[in-house]
């Protein structure tokens, strides 16, 4: 395996450079640019690489969860593993329903998917959509299981690097420091304490590291072989996969409740990965669904797209976390801006008007106020 110097470059400067908020470490890197890089291009060459250490933290929103954050010199390497190994050598196995973090793929591209797999059925006497969910997917992603899916896909070199990311999460101080952090989170916190609590742990030889390019194309890798089941042997061609979470349309409910059945008996033993009962769930599609934060109805043969109930309290929660957080002068207004451009412009489908009012309440009515306050003293 050879790389050269302008590969690496190439992808400080055009992924990593542009990507990395803390400039910090940009800074510290680019000091010592040259050396950095050949540094790197020697490690790669020669087959040494090592991992270093990942900065763990916690993010809120949407949801409580961890994050594995890498220097840039193990960000580059996996970078470079993600663009140059297994995009090119595993990328032509995927299903086109396979969608999440994939280029010209994403959100967007599933749910454009979704509607037209509504305009051929809403005029059926009855459809119905299996929703399955696999609890904790990240943390579950077996090692073993994956090594052998991807070992005679990669050359001996290649399959070494990818081991290294893959058996990163095994590090004894991965679950320690965790544990500190849901303590620290839990001490100061007054709100959303079982989600906090319900962060877990890595066990042994399973889960792939939270944040990285590596791990989100492992993850969407993962369960391709059952995607081509679904599709091929199952003779279910409507259906979408959004990382962990599954979507399938069909006029037979008996025939659907069976292919659920055999699904989650397939993941768990053959992926070892359970299924999350709670959002696993048979519905007509005239009743609503609910997929990519976003529900689905279908009315008088229309197609009703609307923004979840979870998916806009998330959004009122943090728009006025935000305000509180400038109001008392812990962010800038940039910084606040950038936090709630997202919810105000982010939103293509249904209750976009809806959701633009929320910023509007929570955010810059407030701010009207404010300034109305400091005119009257």
């Amino acid at each position: 395996m050879q790389v050269n110097y302008e590969t690496i470059l190439d992808l400080f400067n055009n992924e990593i450079k542009k990507n990395t908020k803390n400039k910090r470490k940009i800074y510290r890197f680019e000091r010592y640019l040259s050396v950095n890089i050949t540094k790197i291009c020697y490690v790669i060459n020669n087959n040494l690489y090592h991992f270093m250490k990942y900065n763990i933290f916690i993010i809120k929103y949407p949801k409580y969860r961890i994050i594995m954050s890498l220097n840039i010199k193990d960000k580059l390497i996996n970078h470079y593993v993600a663009r140059y190994i297994l995009m090119p050598k595993l990328e032509r196995y995927l299903d086109m329903r396979n969608a999440a973090t994939r280029k010209n793929m994403g959100r967007d591209y599933s749910i454009d998917l979704l509607k037209k797999y509504l305009e051929k059925f809403k005029r059926k006497k009855n459809c119905y959509a299996l929703k399955l969910d696999i609890s904790k997917y990240f943390y579950s992603i077996d090692h073993k299981v994956l090594k052998d899916m991807i070992r005679d896909k990669l050359d001996e070199d290649e399959f070494k690097m990818v081991e290294v990311v893959i058996n990163s999460t095994n590090y004894p101080y991965i679950n320690k420091q965790i544990e500190n952090l849901k303590n620290l989170e839990l001490s100061r916190s007054n709100e959303r304490l079982d989600e906090i609590k319900a962060i877990p742990l890595y066990e042994k030889d399973k889960g792939l590291p939270i944040g990285n390019m590596t791990s989100q194309f492992l993850a969407v890798y993962y369960l391709n072989e059952l995607d081509h089941k679904i599709v091929h042997d199952f003779h279910m061609k409507y259906f979408i996969r959004y990382m962990d979470d599954f979507l399938i349309l069909w006029d037979d409910l008996d025939e659907l409740k069976q292919r659920r059945d055999e699904i989650i008996k397939i993941l768990e033993e053959k992926y070892k990965l359970k299924v999350n009962k709670k959002k696993t769930n048979i519905t007509n599609i005239k009743e609503g669904f609910t997929f990519c934060g976003y529900r689905f109805r279908i009315i008088n043969n229309k197609t009703i797209i609307n923004v979840a109930g979870d998916t806009r309290r998330r959004v009122k929660r943090r728009i006025k976390e935000v305000r509180y957080l400038y109001d008392h002068n812990r962010i800038s207004l940039q910084s606040a801006f950038s936090s709630i451009s997202t919810y105000q412009y982010g939103f293509n489908y249904g209750s976009k008007r809806k959701m633009q009012r929320l910023v509007e309440r929570y955010f810059y009515q407030k701010e009207s106020r404010r300034k109305d306050d400091k005119n009257k003293i």
